[in-house]
């Protein structure tokens, strides 16, 4: 599932402390980074980037835009 980061924080490599997602790509929300995307990272405010595993890099590449985050608490849309 999508997660957003900003460019700063970045994700971890799979296996890097237990993380367990393997995020291949970020791709930018719509209005980037004027837009209400901001970073996942509790002490953090910058304009968040969307960052995506492979699976949606690939359905990304045909098109689509509209992603689920991992807490299922709400979805973005990318450019």
């Amino acid at each position: 599932m999508a997660l957003v980061r900003c460019k700063d924080c970045g994700v971890k490599p799979k296996g890097h402390g237990g993380y367990t997602r393997n995020y291949v790509r970020h791709v930018l929300p719509v209005g980037h980074p004027h837009s209400a995307v901001i970073c996942g990272k509790p002490t953090c405010v910058n304009p968040g980037l969307i960052w995506l595993e492979e699976k949606e890099s690939k359905i990304y590449n045909t098109g689509q835009r509209i992603f689920i985050l991992q807490t299922n608490a709400t979805k973005v849309c990318a450019q």
